[in-house]
C-alpha cells in the first residue's frame, strides 16, 4: 500500500472543501408581495376583460444571515407561468423589489402567486426549494 504525502492529503482535503453546497430548509428569502402590473389604466385599477397587465413586481425580504448574489422567482397568474433570474447583491435583513414586463395578456385579477425557487449565495453555496 502507498502512503500519499501529507502535502497530497492536504490539497485533497482543500479542494474538496470548496464544492458547492446546496442547502435545504426553509427559504432564505421570503415573498411579501406579488403584484400584477397593469397598462392603460391611470387610476391603478384592473377592468377584468379590458385592461391588459404586462409584468409583475415581486418584494422579498433576505431572511438568510448570508448575502444572496442571485436568485430565482417563478410565478402562476391565472395558466400562465413566468421565471426569472436576477443577479445582483441582496444583502441579509433586507427588503428588495425585482420588477419583469412580460408580453400583454388579459388582465383578470390582482391574484398572482410568486415563490423563490432558487438562491445562489455570495459564498458559493446555493438553496433549492424542495420539487425544483
Amino acid at each position: 500500500m502507498r502512503i500519499l504525502p501529507i502535502t497530497a492529503i492536504m490539497l485533497l482535503a482543500m479542494s474538496s472543501s470548496a464544492l458547492a453546497v446546496t442547502e435545504s430548509g426553509p427559504a432564505p428569502v421570503q415573498v411579501t408581495a406579488c403584484v400584477v402590473m397593469m397598462t392603460g389604466t391611470g387610476d391603478g385599477v384592473g377592468q377584468p376583460g379590458v385592461t391588459l397587465t404586462n409584468g409583475v413586481t415581486t418584494t422579498m425580504v433576505n431572511n438568510s444571515g448570508k448575502v444572496i448574489k442571485a436568485l430565482t422567482v417563478s410565478g402562476d397568474y391565472h395558466g400562465r407561468h413566468e421565471s426569472t433570474t436576477a443577479n445582483f447583491t441582496f444583502e441579509p435583513g433586507t427588503t428588495t423589489e425585482i420588477t419583469r414586463h412580460f408580453t400583454q395578456s388579459a388582465y383578470v385579477d390582482p391574484d398572482a402567486r410568486c415563490h423563490v425557487t432558487h438562491v445562489d449565495f455570495a459564498d458559493g453555496t446555493s438553496w433549492s426549494a424542495p420539487n425544483q
